[in-house]
């Protein structure tokens, strides 16, 4: 995007600069952090690792912006129990197309995107709809798919914080091992 400094781990065209930004990071003072349908692409560990580096990385009254597949829409939409077998049938890979498809490796409810913000140091978490924002600077920014409401579920979560809570990373790490990675390292 023209006038941000685009991060990527890949040199795509528009990168401004290949890095993993679940490493630390280099940069201090930041105004903003943006990141369009890029969490759920990131384990929940390097998700934690990212939002703690984001919120190291920003001035005391920057902000971070980040969307992410809202997991309530994608329950609410891409499965029914009451549906028959072969829709069933369909509706299971829909659903798990939603989960692992396109790269995605953790879906977030909205509880467990507030667990994550607030974990990695964030606070004054705000929710906003596709291209809307109180700051001027992080309007129209969403560029990917379009906005959609289910039941009054979003298919995106967009959520803005402000650095400047309790940093607990450590603590998120440990319990994102317990409640998950574990199994997952272990083939289970």
């Amino acid at each position: 995007m023209d006038d941000w400094w685009n991060i990527d781990i890949r040199g795509f065209p528009g990168v401004d600069q290949v890095a993993d930004v679940t490493e630390p990071w280099p940069w201090r003072d930041l105004d903003y952090v943006y990141g369009e349908h890029f969490l759920e692409h990131l384990s929940l560990e390097g998700a934690i690792r990212f939002l703690a580096q984001a919120a190291g990385a920003l001035r005391a009254d920057g902000r971070i912006r980040m969307s992410t597949p809202g997991l309530e829409w994608v329950w609410r939409t891409h499965f029914d129990p009451a549906t028959a077998e072969a829709e069933q049938v369909a509706a299971t890979y829909k659903t798990n197309r939603a989960f692992y498809g396109w790269g995605h490796q953790f879906l977030y409810s909205r509880p467990m995107l507030e667990h994550i913000l607030e974990g990695a140091g964030f606070t004054d978490l705000t929710f906003h709809r596709f291209g809307e924002s109180d700051d001027p600077a992080l309007r129209g920014l969403e560029r990917h798919g379009a906005f959609e409401v289910v039941d009054s579920w979003p298919n995106v979560w967009i959520v803005e914080a402000t650095p400047g809570g309790t940093r607990a990373s450590d603590t998120l790490l440990a319990e994102a091992d317990l409640e998950l990675e574990r199994y997952r390292r272990s083939g289970h």
